[in-house]
Formats: C-alpha cells, sequence, structure tokens
C-alpha cells in the first residue's frame, strides 16, 4: 500500500507527462481517477487518526482537571488543618511544641514587610510606567499603507479545516 506521500508525488509526475504530452488520455483519466480515490482514503484514514488523537488528548485533559481539583482539595484540607494547629497553639500561648517525630512552632514570616495599597490615593511617582506597542494603532496604519519602523503586516497563513 503506498503512502499519502507517494500517492501525492506519482500524481505531479503524472500531471507532467500530461503537460509533456507522453502519456495516452485514456491511461491518463484511468490512472488520475485511481489516484485521486486512492488519495481520497488515505485523507480519510488520516482525519480518522487526527480525531483519535484529539479524543485521547480530551480525554488527557479531563484527566488532568480531576486530577487538579483532587491536589485542590487535599491542600485546601492541608491548609485548613494548619490554621487550625496553629489558631489553637497561639490561642493556648504555645509557641513551640517539640514530639519525636516533628518540631512545630509559630514563626513570625520572613521577607519583604507586606505593604496596603490604596492604588486612588498613591503619589504618581511610585508608579512603574510600562512601554508596550498599540498593536491595534500599527496594524491600522500598515493597512493603510504608512509605513511603520520595526513593524510589517505578514500573510495570512492557511490551515487544515476538516468537517
Amino acid at each position: 500500500m503506498s503512502t499519502l506521500y507517494d500517492l501525492t508525488g506519482n500524481r505531479a509526475t503524472l500531471l507532467n507527462q500530461a503537460e509533456d504530452g507522453t502519456i495516452d488520455p485514456e491511461v491518463l483519466q484511468d490512472t488520475l481517477e485511481s489516484l485521486d480515490g486512492a488519495i481520497e482514503d488515505k485523507a480519510e484514514g488520516c482525519v480518522q487518526v487526527i480525531k483519535q488523537i484529539e479524543a485521547d488528548a480530551n480525554a488527557i485533559d479531563s484527566e488532568i482537571k480531576r486530577l487538579s481539583d483532587r491536589k485542590a482539595a487535599f491542600l485546601h484540607n492541608r491548609d485548613r488543618i494548619k490554621k487550625s494547629l496553629k489558631d489553637n497553639l497561639e490561642y493556648a500561648g504555645i509557641r513551640k511544641v517539640k514530639t519525636p517525630l516533628f518540631t512545630i512552632s509559630v514563626a513570625k514570616n520572613g521577607g519583604k514587610q507586606p505593604i496596603s495599597i490604596d492604588q486612588n490615593n498613591l503619589q504618581a511617582d511610585v508608579f512603574k510606567i510600562k512601554r508596550e506597542p498599540d498593536m491595534d494603532k500599527i496594524r491600522e496604519r500598515l493597512e493603510a499603507g504608512e509605513k511603520v519602523l520595526g513593524a510589517e503586516l505578514k500573510p495570512h497563513g492557511e490551515h487544515l479545516l476538516i468537517k
């Protein structure tokens, strides 16, 4: 059985022979119909494989979501238990507990001290200025025929559409 690559190559060769006039028109027609049928069969097979791969990928996505949800539930339970333990130790005035397996302590957070801000009342000189290209404005100018240094319109690509 020929591959899709071989079949399309044979078809191109056959069409070249037809342009040269080195092949009988009746043989050309029969061979083209045969090749086109084989190409259609191969294309249909490719689409079936594509659909199976998409189904497998969707099944994996579903399993990832299920496991992510399960992980989130575990971590939520962990956080709830840790908060309860911390709150109860603080309520009892206990800062440290030593057991044969663990040492548990209520410790101050490290790192930078947290800041509370109200963006509406902040002074202007403490904001970062982020420079970002305005893609809509660039596209508008390029489509109008203007030159924009550092930008150009690219041609639309093509994609395979399966219905």
